[in-house]
């Protein structure tokens, strides 16, 4: 048996799906919804984070996109409008990262 390891296997295995949202996307959309989608841990963005094993201190952790992602998703699920709200899962599926990097102190030697 041979395997052959290509990019586009390695970009299968890095695709995040937020099967658990995709999944409320297809029932009637209610205020438990609505409830889920105003908390950032329970939201399409907390799903990404529990499947990247990976916890939010604040929001401020999170990349500007990623921020206006959110809120865009739970203003999606309070008008009940699940087309734009699967547009906008699928864009947080594709974000290369949702966390803010670091910035890294150059020190330099005197």
């Amino acid at each position: 048996m041979r395997v052959f390891y290509t990019q586009k296997l390695e970009e299968i295995l890095g695709k995040i799906e937020l099967s658990d949202w995709r999944q409320k996307l297809r029932e009637p959309l209610t205020h438990h919804h609505e409830t889920l989608s105003d908390n950032w841990k329970f939201c399409a963005l907390g799903e990404r984070m529990q499947r990247e094993g990976r916890d939010l201190d604040k929001v401020k952790d999170l990349t500007p996109e990623a921020i206006k992602l959110g809120f865009d998703f739970a203003t999606a699920i309070k008008r009940r409008d699940s087309t734009t709200a699967l547009e906008i899962l699928e864009q947080i599926e594709r974000l290369p990262t949702i966390w803010r990097t670091t910035k890294q102190t150059n020190f330099s030697a005197s």
